[in-house]
């Protein structure tokens, strides 16, 4: 196959047995998820796929995806609705339901926010914009309202954060990593520019190691190219990706993004919901699988599964369908010359 599929591995799949039917049914690179795993969890995966491969000769690679700067609701001492045309505040104090002020997790996040910037919590489904910010505190009137509740996420599409690329918690998470060694790639998370994949260089210190750039903040548009550039390859993270840009416009950064890492002869990969209602169901949708032929189609050289099998129920039927139906695609593929414009199908390698 062209192209590879990643598995998250997480409660579903630890089990020794499972990690070895993921990989004799066809994934090339297993990632761990630093926004839940720790050191321990990789050696012990280092330790296992050396087992496996000895004992049925497919090798697996390891991709660390490092937590990055995300931004969070803090803790609320109940849960509350937000109402349409309401304004609510946010504060690094603590919550107070009764005053309105919600606790977040980033107290200088004031520092990077301007009157009228959107503000998005709970993966989009609630819509603020920003009316005013004075001592230290942000006010936000509430365009679409809902339930929100502790821990939740924040987005701001149209903020450049100054607490991007590696945190505290990513630079330990790599430099453990590079101790215990065995990691192939390492995912960066909320990339913005060309600056946050440097720092990461930096720490790897010509190891042979391959920073994939996870593409899932709007700002980072602004500065595709020389992100590209900089990094061996990138990842269409679609989930945040979704929230900071239209939802409409989603299918098309996606074909424009692998185009324009391809012209930079750098790989691409696709990633989120790609199988989604496999963590419970035993097979995918007709859209789920029309969404992973197109992504082969678009030329993706990597499809990543995340909660399918870090903690659904059919992790290692997961992995089979993703197989079958990227063979399949392919095999469309390579009885093609061309595609319909007349373009030479063209595909690079993770």
């Amino acid at each position: 196959m062209n192209t590879r599929i990643i598995a998250t591995v997480g409660p579903s799949s630890w089990d020794y047995n499972v990690l070895k039917s993921l990989i004799r049914n066809g994934t090339n690179i297993v990632r761990l998820n630093f926004s839940h795993a720790d050191i321990k969890q990789l050696i012990d995966l280092k330790k296992n796929l050396k087992k496996i491969k000895q004992e049925t000769g497919h090798q697996a690679l390891i991709m660390q995806d490092l937590q990055g700067p995300r931004l969070r609701i803090g803790q609320l001492d109940q849960e509350i609705e937000l109402i349409d045309g309401e304004i609510y505040i946010f504060t690094a104090g603590p919550s107070s339901i009764a005053n309105r002020e919600i606790q977040i997790d980033d107290p200088d996040l004031y520092e990077d926010l301007q009157e009228g910037d959107p503000f998005f919590l709970s993966n989009g489904e609630l819509e603020l914009r920003i009316v005013d910010i004075k001592d230290k505190k942000i006010y936000a009137q509430v365009e679409r309202g809902g339930l929100l509740m502790s821990h939740k996420g924040i987005n701001l599409p149209n903020t450049r954060l100054r607490r991007s690329g590696l945190t505290p918690k990513d630079i330990a998470d790599v430099e453990m990593a590079l101790k215990c060694g065995g990691i192939d790639y390492i995912a960066l998370s909320f990339v913005q520019s060309a600056a946050d994949l440097q720092k990461l260089r930096k720490i790897i210190a010509g190891r042979p190691i391959r920073i994939i750039a996870k593409i899932e903040r709007a700002v980072a548009m602004e500065n595709i190219d020389e992100i590209i550039k900089e990094s061996d390859g990138i990842m269409v993270a679609r989930g945040d990706l979704g929230i900071e840009m239209p939802l409409e416009d989603l299918p098309i950064i996606q074909k424009n993004l692998v185009r324009q890492a391809h012209w930079h002869g750098q790989p691409v990969i696709i990633a989120t919901q790609m199988m989604t209602s496999m963590i419970d169901h035993p097979r995918p949708t007709r859209a789920e699988v029309s969404d992973i032929a197109n992504a082969v189609l678009d030329g993706a050289d990597g499809l990543l599964l995340s909660d399918e099998t870090a903690i659904g129920q059919y992790p290692t039927r997961a992995v089979a369908i993703m197989k079958k139906i990227i063979r399949r695609t392919e095999k469309y593929l390579n009885n093609k010359n061309y595609f319909e414009d007349g373009t030479i199908a063209c595909y690079r390698h993770l």
